[in-house]
């Protein structure tokens, strides 16, 4: 695996914060029949993807950035939820994120 450095954990959270923008962008664009919220989901998820490229290249392993980004990115998007778009999360639904959140902490160790 590359070296954590400035630059890669920089990359790593534009990518996050471009997919979670694009991600929550998502309702605007009413279906994908909204062009302009359509053209900045697009863009927000090739951004986020092209940085996350780049971190492959720089040597960060594939195995390790996806179910890191992917989780970080549920949570945001649990956050934007509650807080841009009024959701009301259950008891439920937050006992399954935090046992999702602590699997994979415990996978990572092993």
């Amino acid at each position: 695996m590359g070296e954590l450095t400035g630059a890669a954990l920089g990359l790593f959270l534009a990518a996050t914060l471009f997919q979670l923008v694009g991600a929550s962008l998502l309702p605007m664009t009413r279906g994908m029949t909204a062009p302009w919220p359509s053209a900045a989901v697009f863009a927000c998820y090739a951004v986020g993807l092209v940085c996350m490229a780049r971190l492959v290249v720089s040597g960060v392993n594939l195995s390790l950035l996806i179910p890191i980004i992917t989780l970080a990115i549920i949570v945001g998007s649990v956050i934007v939820g509650i807080s841009v778009y009024g959701d009301s999360p259950s008891p439920t639904k937050l006992a399954w994120l935090g046992g999702a959140i602590f699997c994979m902490g415990v996978s990572f160790r092993y």
